[in-house]
């Protein structure tokens, strides 16, 4: 039961956000959208108590990163989207097709693995890249264009400075909290 109470924020969470996404309310979508979510929430349950705690210990992920730092990043996050996928769309409908494909090859030094996940998420969510490989702290990043690959770098890039901030260590050197 306890693995229950454990996941329930971050199932809650989900669930939310398929309702929002999916647009579905009768009985078995909306059913199914709720065993997703707490399959997905107990599955990475796991994830979320590897060492070093985040926040206090014995604090409930949901607690250890409020919302309003998540909600600082989740809306660049998608805005940085938007902006990659013009460029994209730019360069594919270009006549000359001016792509420079690359492959980056950068360490993190983030204190935990869910630091790691964030940043290769958003950086394979955002059109232009691709996170092809986390070995440890190192990624492996492949780049449509020089543009695209400009935010990447590892302690100069805005996208890894933006989860470094998520994920910082706290001062007493217990857990992770995020910075104000």
């Amino acid at each position: 039961m306890s693995h229950l109470r454990q996941v329930l924020p971050l199932a809650l969470a989900l669930f939310v956000l398929w309702l929002i996404l999916s647009g579905k309310f009768d009985a078995f979508h909306v059913s199914m959208g709720a065993a997703s979510a707490l399959c997905v929430a107990l599955g990475t349950r796991r994830l979320l108590l590897l060492p070093p705690d985040i926040g206090p210990p014995g604090t409930q992920f949901a607690k250890a990163l409020p919302l309003r730092f998540l909600l600082g990043y989740v809306p660049w996050l998608v805005w940085q989207i938007v902006v990659s996928s013009l460029h994209v769309a730019y360069v594919v409908l270009h006549p000359r097709m001016p792509i420079q494909p690359r492959l980056l090859r950068f360490d993190t030094a983030f204190p935990h693995v869910l630091a790691q996940l964030t940043l290769a998420t958003s950086i394979t969510l955002t059109p232009g890249t691709v996170t092809l490989d986390v070995d440890n702290d190192e990624f492996l990043v492949h780049a449509l264009t020089d543009t695209s690959a400009q935010g990447l770098e590892p302690h100069g890039g805005v996208m890894h400075r933006r989860v470094a901030a998520l994920f910082q260590p706290s001062p007493s050197g217990q857990g992770i909290r995020p910075t104000p």
